[in-house]
């Protein structure tokens, strides 16, 4: 996970993820939850995501441009 705009990021196993969160878990939910000690984290100045999706060009979540 990555924000492009506070510069916070990091690693995470997918099976510690899914062990600590389970398997149902949707990315937008996960990606607040990582997120959390942000200022920005649930607004739209938030710019977490997760690279490797947004590489494979799967969205996460919309973003709706005011």
């Amino acid at each position: 996970m990555s924000c492009s705009r506070c510069d916070r990021h990091g690693i995470y196993d997918r099976k510690a993820l899914v062990k600590k969160f389970g398997a149902a878990i949707k990315f937008v939910e996960l990606r607040r939850i990582l997120a959390i000690g942000c200022d920005r984290r649930g607004t739209d100045g938030c710019e977490a995501c997760f690279p490797c999706l947004l590489t494979a060009n799967i969205l996460i979540e919309e973003r709706h441009e005011r």
